[in-house]
């Protein structure tokens, strides 16, 4: 069983889109990515946490455990040489859920595979990305938030959750073995590293899985941050989550970054120079950590390359 378990912001959803895709392609070369209705499996994973997805104490989804039992029934089941399953939340889970996923796969290596780009690199993309939460801050409030203390965050508690990356993969190393983690650094200068380093992994030819060019999960304008902070802000605090998720997150948003596509003169969001100091300085403990973790690595480590 191979776990890819992040990170958030490292080029998962292209790589999940690719499985989902090509299914019926991996099946054929002896890989199983099991179909619960979705691309990724994020359900499982949350499932596994205990997590809520939404807002929790208005009309979030709790993902019922039968959806790991399911799961764990569907892969000691078959026999299949390999299976994959993908989800950048399993970046999230403790060390008590990773011990289960070990305890309750019966006669099957489990491995783990992580995606990372390096965490300034991220900053941008993950606001963004907790703006179609429903947050009301802006970009250089938000940043304070999460970079004046590490480990904290009053608006996103769950960013250092993911995004120590060293300690995350401790985690798994400690349960699974360091033999058993591999760490992909994110080349963006070659967009073709991701596919040609997942490819080699799961023992592919070169070329086997590629992007799926289908333009989604794009990056946001400053205008329409602009539009989904004041919507964030004028949404009625009666209103649940589906409501907001159906509406906002599905419906505007999706649209926006799924089909149109922004002026040529649209603003961009940019991190400001001391963000980027402080994200660096973080980056490099995270990187001292991923090296002590004894996981492989693939990439350049150093640079980010």
């Amino acid at each position: 069983l191979i776990v890819h378990a992040g990170f958030h912001k490292s080029g998962t959803t292209a790589l999940q889109e690719s499985f989902d895709a090509q299914s019926d392609e991996l099946r054929a070369a002896g890989i199983i990515y099991p179909n619960i209705g979705r691309k990724a499996h994020h359900r499982i994973a949350w499932a596994l946490a205990d997590r809520t997805w939404g807002w929790g104490k208005r009309g979030g989804e709790k993902t019922p455990r039968r959806k790991w039992t399911e799961l764990v029934k569907q892969v000691n089941s078959s026999d299949a040489q390999t299976i994959l399953i993908s989800s950048e939340f399993f970046s999230e889970l403790s060390s008590e859920a990773i011990k289960t996923i070990s305890k309750e796969i019966k006669n099957r290596k489990v491995e783990v595979i992580f995606t990372v780009r390096p965490l300034v690199k991220l900053l941008g993309s993950s606001y963004q990305q907790y703006l179609k939460y429903g947050i009301k801050a802006d970009y250089t409030t938000w940043l304070h938030s999460v970079l004046d203390k590490p480990g904290e965050s009053k608006i996103n508690p769950s960013f250092w959750k993911r995004n120590f990356h060293g300690q995350v993969v401790a985690r798994w190393v400690e349960v699974l073995g360091a033999d058993n983690a591999t760490v992909i650094i994110v080349d963006e200068s070659k967009p073709e590293f991701l596919f040609d380093s997942i490819n080699e992994h799961l023992g592919l030819p070169k070329g086997f899985l590629k992007s799926q060019e289908t333009g989604s999960n794009r990056s946001l304008s400053m205008e329409e941050i602009a539009l989904l902070i004041e919507i964030n802000k004028r949404f009625p605090k009666e209103r649940e989550w589906s409501e907001y998720e159906i509406f906002v997150r599905e419906g505007l948003i999706r649209r926006l970054t799924d089909h149109v596509k922004p002026s040529t003169d649209s603003g961009k969001l940019t991190t400001p120079q001391w963000a980027i100091d402080k994200g660096n300085e973080i980056g490099t403990q995270n990187k001292r950590e991923l090296v002590a973790t004894g996981a492989k690595i693939i990439g350049d480590i150093v640079t980010g390359k």
